[in-house]
């Protein structure tokens, strides 16, 4: 693979951080949590800049990680949800690499993030209807990704070779 970066993108519990880490350490890669490092800039959780600053700022925030972790290699990076929203994330992680949508359907999502305090978009609301509807509204988002995978149902491993094989047969 000639591949400088891969950028996982969306939903949240769609696998981005566990299939993030297993695919960086069968390449040999680092592995970058883009809200990690955004909690590492700003000293604070997400959930605290969301609570302290509203998701404006946030997602300002997450744009000026994003270009600097970008500009590195050899990275798997896994974004926030909604980082593909902006255009101008996309353009910096085609620009520095391949991106990868992950999905799974409504009630896998719900099961995998329900009890998950941390996740502030969902705190007051987990539900079916919350999800789908928030899905609906980023699909246009998430289907401007170079390959995306389906992770309903599958193990982490059956996810990373089927990403692998798919991105060794990407031009």
């Amino acid at each position: 693979m000639n591949i400088r970066n891969i950028f996982l993108t969306g939903f949240m519990g769609c696998g981005k951080t566990t299939v993030g880490h297993v695919l960086a350490q069968r390449l040999g890669w680092a592995f970058v949590d883009l809200d990690h490092a955004i909690v590492e800039d700003a000293g604070m959780s997400v959930k605290e800049i969301f609570a302290a600053h509203g998701e404006p700022y946030f997602r300002e925030l997450e744009s000026r990680v994003l270009v600097r972790i970008a500009a590195g290699s050899g990275q798997v990076i896994s974004t926030g949800g909604g980082a593909v929203i902006d255009r101008g994330n996309r353009a910096v992680m085609r620009q520095y690499g391949r991106i990868v949508n992950l999905q799974a359907d409504v009630p896998t999502i719900v099961a995998r993030v329900s009890g998950n305090s941390e996740r502030p978009l969902l705190a007051d609301d987990a539900s079916v209807e919350k999800v789908r509807t928030m899905l609906k509204a980023r699909e246009e988002f998430y289907a401007d990704a170079d390959l995306r995978i389906d992770t309903t149902g599958k193990d982490v491993a059956g996810v990373v070779d089927e990403l692998i094989d798919s991105l060794k047969r990407y031009p």
